[in-house]
């Protein structure tokens, strides 16, 4: 089967984590139970052995002490060798590979096998005690792997419980998850959880959540409905006394004004075909479209014109400082009446904020730069100023707090990146980054 297309579900990914983490958990156990053998081991050997032998060493010399010819030790796993220096002779019944051994516990090769030896002195006699490696070996396997092993099983087993368990526990959860992931908001008739593949009891915490979970896509589905009819009859009764504007703009060119009758004329013609662009525009990030099945291609230098040419005629006061720099030709990928949106809401603003001023608009090889030199924003000001309604100190003289909140949404919704820098008493600086929307037809050098 191929599985290189099969969708990835909540479901899958919730058990795909529960496993990883049950592997990870099995892993540490694996881990922290090797090495506790390895201590038992050492304190087998370095410990229990030594104090043995030690043992054993001190009471061989309290009984030699007592009886010179108190024999030496000599059992099944322990061998006990003497070396007398006060002999004159040397005597000793030591093997070549003990001569000469350190004091303390120490391991040797000895006839082709690894012993334990443990060395003590008692005046100037020296007394090698061997102990059997494979005794070593006994009692860390029977103290040390076997009782861990055992541990290790229970808790495999407890872990692979767990695993079960937390499985079945999320299992509802991830079909829950899954429903809601399949759900298209979008679509005009949005269907009701189907909680037949829960599998749960009615009084369980999986179906309370699913039904609160229907009941809040009951109350969603009554308020998109209701955005949904707004939009459309704001749409149709918009578009009505437009087209009637169009209209008479049709009707009067026929009377070939002239003078300011006919700029006047061409001024509401322009108007009214922006405000219709607007609406559409608008009506697209409504219903949350992008631009990317667009194949408009708007000339930013001439939009950025005609903005201040219109901002002009409504604003002359506040336009009279405004400078546009054309460092390169920027054609964007985009319906004109978005990058209108974009454009003249940040050239209104810094008009309105910081025209008397002066007032610059850079437009360079993939952005827009409206500078002012205003009274500038503070930080608070930064951080909320794209939120919807809210109004600076300084916007009191006009505006309703909509536009840069629009400007942010469009911006989002054709994924160009706005940014803004300001500075007190300095001024503010509102760049959009046209991104992947610039068209590469663009002649970069005007």
């Amino acid at each position: 089967m191929d599985t290189a297309n099969t969708p990835v579900t909540p479901q899958t990914r919730v058990q795909s984590r529960l496993l990883r983490v049950f592997l990870l958990q099995l892993a540490i156990i694996s881990v922290l139970t090797v090495a506790g053998v390895l201590a038992a081991s050492w304190v087998a050997e370095r410990i229990l052995v030594n104090q043995a032998l030690q043992g054993e060493a001190d009471f061989f010399w309290q009984q030699r002490d007592q009886d010179p010819d108190y024999p030496l030790p000599g059992t099944l796993n322990l061998t006990g060798y003497m070396e007398d220096h006060r002999a004159q002779n040397g005597a000793t019944d030591l093997k070549a590979e003990l001569v000469g051994l350190d004091l303390g516990q120490q391991r040797v090769e000895l006839d082709g096998r690894n012993v334990i030896a443990h060395v003590s002195e008692h005046e100037g006699q020296r007394l090698v005690l061997l102990f059997q490696e494979e005794t070593v070996s006994n009692l860390g396997f029977y103290f040390g792997v076997v009782p861990l092993s055992l541990v290790l099983l229970l808790m495999y087993c407890l872990a692979y419980f767990a695993y079960v368990m937390s499985k079945r526990a999320v299992s509802p959860i991830a079909r829950l998850a899954d429903t809601i992931e399949k759900i298209d908001f979008n679509s005009t008739d949005t269907q009701a959880l189907n909680l037949a593949n829960l599998n749960e009891p009615q009084n369980s915490e999986t179906v309370v959540l699913a039904e609160a979970l229907q009941h809040f896509m009951a109350r969603t589905r009554v308020s998109v409905d209701r955005e949904r009819n707004f939009v459309r009859y704001a749409s149709h009764e918009l578009r009505t006394p437009l087209a009637v504007i169009q209209g008479s703009v049709s009707s009067l060119e026929l009377a070939k004004l002239n003078g300011p009758a006919e700029r006047a004329l061409a001024r509401i013609d322009r108007a009214a075909r922006h405000m219709n662009d607007l609406i559409s525009t608008l009506l697209m990030l409504a219903r949350d479209k992008t631009n990317q099945e667009s194949t408009d291609i708007t000339p930013v230098n001439d939009t950025v014109d005609e903005l201040v040419n219109e901002l002009a005629q409504v604003m002359p006061n506040e336009l009279a400082t405004v400078r546009v720099d054309h460092e390169a030709v920027l054609d964007v990928q985009a319906a004109d009446a978005a990058v209108r949106i974009v454009l003249g809401n940040l050239l209104r603003n810094a008009c309105l904020h910081g025209g008397n001023s002066g007032v610059t608009v850079s437009v360079e090889a993939n952005a827009v730069t409206v500078q002012d030199r205003g009274p500038g924003l503070s930080e608070e000001d930064q951080r909320r100023i794209f939120e919807p309604f809210y109004r600076t100190e300084s916007s009191a003289a006009g505006g309703h707090g909509l536009g840069l909140s629009l400007v942010l949404k469009t911006c989002d919704n054709l994924g160009w990146d706005l940014s803004v820098k300001s500075e007190l008493g300095v001024g503010s600086s509102f760049t959009v980054d046209f991104g992947q929307t610039v068209a590469s037809t663009s002649n970069r050098v005007q």
